[in-house]
């Protein structure tokens, strides 16, 4: 096995601290020596770094590193011809772009930096928004007033996850009423068996979320 594999294998094992360590030495010697990795060797070793850094929550690094991933990811994607040496059996698959800016995204969010975070994900085109990046995005343009825009994320979170519950209450939340949300999980509600009570669930908090609360409780009462 490569030190590549290995590295490799320690990551999918969770022994980030490892991999941070061995990361951190290979690529030192990999600036000393710029024929030592392939692009897209060293891109993987990048990855794999910045992924260890953000595990050992050292934010800050992790954010450095991913940012150098995509530039590197850039770089590859010009240079379509670059391959593996031939000793690799296997091209690895390469994360995806809107993959990558996620985890900056995560490294920003746990800096307080929510800013960054909206304009990291902002980046990503909305055709490769999955659900949790559509969720994240909901909650960080809610808790920055921009309602409009984050009850748009969360009816994409149920475009694709129709029994995405927290979606559901992050509409109701601000004020979507209880039909528009219901119409949004219809489908999935007389699709599936013993899941009627959806429907009570989303009628009941709505209630609550508008404040009805005697109705809210009567609603709930027999679905309890």
């Amino acid at each position: 096995m490569s030190l590549l594999e290995y590295m490799r294998d320690m990551h999918t094992m969770g022994l980030f601290a490892d991999v941070r360590l061995l990361g951190g030495m290979l690529l030192c010697m990999a600036e000393n020596n710029p024929d030592m990795l392939p692009p897209v060797s060293r891109f993987q070793l990048l990855v794999y770094q910045a992924d260890a850094l953000r595990h050992e929550r050292e934010y800050r690094h992790a954010e450095a590193v991913y940012r150098q991933v995509l530039q590197q990811k850039k770089f590859l994607t010009k240079n379509s011809k670059l391959r593996l040496p031939s000793s690799h059996t296997q091209t690895p698959t390469l994360p995806s772009d809107a993959e990558i800016k996620y985890h900056l995204a995560e490294c920003y969010l746990n800096m307080k930096q929510d800013k960054d975070a909206i304009a990291t994900l902002d980046t990503i085109p909305a055709k490769h928004r999955t659900p949790k990046i559509n969720m994240t995005l909901a909650g960080l343009y809610r808790k920055a007033g921009q309602e409009r825009v984050a009850i748009t994320c969360y009816k994409e979170v149920l475009r694709q996850c129709p029994l995405a519950l927290e979606a559901i209450l992050g509409l109701l939340s601000l004020s979507v009423k209880g039909a528009e949300v219901a119409s949004l999980t219809v489908n999935t509600i007389q699709s599936i068996p013993s899941i009627e009570w959806l429907s009570t669930w989303i009628k009941a908090y709505a209630f609550s979320y508008a404040k009805d609360y005697p109705r809210a409780i009567a609603t709930f009462r027999p679905a309890i």
